[in-house]
Formats: structure tokens, sequence, C-alpha cells
């Protein structure tokens, strides 16, 4: 991963991203996301989603394989795509860490929900704390808290909080 993020420019037009919010965003996204080379049934999610690598689901099939490399190449053909989605939700400044949490956010619960979520109203209020607890809120799959979403949203929370 390390390699990979040497290779991103400090600040990219292509992708909107900073390179401190990118290498913040795909730390978080790759250790909660895990990494399966291999493409599976996500059941978790009450539609169901095939998903590979680090949580990548456009057009993969049961059974696909990855290496890593192929992998974060794919992480990072991605990230501009949910980066439009908090863009076109939050319209408020963010400093880094914020900004990779709701980021990381967004590549987990996509654009719709980012946009309709307290998380964005508050934030686009100007209420920091608020928006960033409501990230709490988002625990749960098929009804039950899941302890991971736990976990990670815990994460975010705590990143969404910081100032710089």
């Amino acid at each position: 991963m390390l390699k990979w993020l040497r290779s991103v420019k400090p600040s990219s037009k292509a992708t909107g991203l900073t390179g401190l919010v990118l290498a913040l965003a795909v730390s978080t996204i790759t250790v909660f996301e895990g990494f399966a080379p291999v493409g599976w049934h996500d059941k978790i999610d009450p539609k169901g989603v095939n998903t590979v690598c680090y949580g990548h689901i456009e057009g993969v099939k049961v059974g696909d394989r990855y290496t890593k490399e192929q992998c974060m190449a794919l992480l990072k053909k991605d990230l501009p795509r949910y980066e439009a989605m908090v863009k076109a939700a939050i319209h408020v400044p963010m400093p880094p860490h914020r900004h990779a949490a709701i980021l990381s956010f967004t590549y987990n619960v996509g654009g719709a929900a980012l946009k309709k979520s307290s998380v964005a109203r508050y934030l686009n209020a100007g209420d920091v704390k608020r928006g960033c607890d409501a990230l709490l809120l988002y625990n749960r799959a098929n009804g039950k808290v899941i302890r991971g979403l736990q976990t990670r949203r815990t994460k975010e929370r705590q990143m969404c909080l910081r100032t710089d």
C-alpha cells in the first residue's frame, strides 16, 4: 500500500483529493473493508452484492481473483467516484481527517445514503459534533448491530472530530 500511496501526487485534479486525505481514507478503508482477493457474495447487505478486494463491487463475479496490486488499482480507480458523491452531499469545507472519515463512510454506505443522512445534514449546517456523532447511527445491517461496523464508525467519528 505504501508504494501505491507514494505514487499519488500531493494534490490531484483527477481525483480531487489531496495526498493526506487520500492516504487517510485508503488506510481506513483497507483496514475496515479487509482484503478479499477472491470475489464473493456479501449477504450482509440487504440486497446482497458481489464484492472483491477492498470492497470493490462493480462487475464482480463470485470467484474472480485479483492480486493485492490489482486490488489497490481498483481502489484508486473507485475513490474519485466516491469523492464526487461526497462533494455532491457535503457543501462545507472539511479538514483532511474529517474529509477522509466522510469518504470512508461514503465508500461503505454509498452516496445516496450520505446525501440523505443526518451526517450530511448536520455537517452542512455547521454542527460538526452532531454530524460526526451521527456516524455512529450507521452500525447495523439487516437491523442488527454489526461489531465491525460499530468499530468502523467509532474510528470514523474520531477522525471526523479532528480539526487537522
